[in-house]
């Protein structure tokens, strides 16, 4: 079976799977039940512990003054260590009009706050282009793993393509209009920062882009409503991304945790910032020089909180690995080459916990690249 042909299947398998009946968080909590579903609750030696209180955070990095030769040696310098140290960094003057990014979380919290039947008329989940797509559950790849705390809505930005505007919401009325602004906005971020990136390996800038050539765009709105015993439950499991690069909008809510020297720390928000993480396939073509961090989204008892968040995924057909600029006698190949769609299907249709999907392509075992 080739890896088109293996995609399509687990894709079937995954939106069969999807059919069976379980209630969606947000229905959970309107009917405010006290207690989590044992399906939720996760073993005592995996529930969320809380952050140790150290002076350490996640990078902020101003991109003004890229004009400037000396300010971008600097920035990017900014870049590359945050990458190799964190695999998250927030960046502000990032370009993006706020007025856009408060329109952008207000048409989705419109969308969230509908009735779970309009939601599923207007957005059933379907098998789309790479994966599934619609307002669901989408992180229920086995019938017994532990559940997480989130429900979610999945769709395509870019390119013309692979999105099906037909079945993006069609309540609020802006909603299409503002996410097709913002997809635009966030491509243009995506290759500056791809770019920037690049240059902090010592590639040449359109490197990464050349390589991937026509990306897509994929998005991805997280919904954490209120839980009743959030101590007990993942909001969303500790993972890795298996794209290139994720941008994240938060809602200002704090429950993004990021993993860095095994312990645990909240990425506290920003105002007008947007989050950045390094995905495991840019790990790859940096030969373990940029990591992809590890990271989970915790919950609580009273607010709900919502992440949109926007993944940049090469073409299925672009083979991935290290550059080999970065390849010589003391540095050798750390991972296997991987098409991006193989890489993909692995990562959706197992039940993989942290890093084990990039980890599982070193070549030498015991190597592992953590952060």
């Amino acid at each position: 079976m080739d890896s088109s042909s293996a995609a399509m299947d687990a894709l079937l398998k995954h939106f069969e799977r999807l059919q069976r009946p379980i209630d969606l968080v947000q229905t959970l909590h309107e009917r405010q039940v006290k207690e989590v579903p044992a399906r939720y609750i996760l073993p005592s030696d995996q529930r969320p512990s809380r952050p140790l209180q150290v002076q350490q955070s996640v990078p902020v990095i101003d991109l003004v003054g890229l004009e400037d030769i000396d300010q971008r040696f600097k920035i990017v310098s900014q870049l590359a260590q945050a990458s190799q140290e964190w695999g998250f960094f927030q960046i502000t003057n990032h370009g993006i009009p706020l007025s856009l990014l408060e329109s952008v979380k207000r048409v989705s919290q419109a969308f969230f706050d509908l009735s779970l039947e309009e939601k599923q008329k207007q957005c059933p989940v379907r098998p789309g282009t790479l994966m599934l797509e619609g307002y669901g559950r989408f992180f229920d790849v086995s019938d017994d793993m532990v559940l997480d705390w989130v429900d979610a809505l999945v769709h395509y930005i870019s390119p013309q393509w692979a999105k099906a505007v037909e079945h993006w919401p069609k309540t609020p009325s802006t909603y299409r209009e503002t996410y097709e602004k913002y997809g635009e906005e966030v491509m243009r971020l995506m290759e500056k920062l791809v770019g920037l990136l690049s240059e902090g390996l010592g590639l040449d800038p359109n490197y990464i882009q050349t390589l991937i050539k026509e990306s897509m765009l994929q998005l991805r709105i997280n919904y954490y409503p209120p839980c009743p015993q959030p101590d007990l439950v993942n909001g969303l499991r500790p993972h890795s991304d298996g794209d290139l690069l994720t941008v994240l909008l938060d809602d200002g809510v704090d429950g993004l945790q990021v993993r860095k020297d095994e312990q645990w720390f909240t990425v506290a928000s920003v105002p007008g910032a947007l989050i950045i993480n390094i995905g495991d396939l840019l790990q790859l073509i940096s030969n373990g020089i940029y990591k992809s961090a590890e990271h989970r989204a915790v919950v609580n008892t009273i607010q709900n909180r919502m992440s949109i968040v926007m993944f940049l995924i090469p073409q299925r057909d672009v083979l991935i690995g290290a550059a080999s600029e970065l390849i010589d006698e003391a540095h050798p190949r750390l991972y296997r080459t991987i098409k991006a769609e193989e890489y993909g299907t692995v990562y959706m249709s197992q039940d993989f916990q942290g890093k084990c999907p990039v980890n599982a392509l070193l070549i030498d075992q015991t190597k592992q690249v953590n952060v």
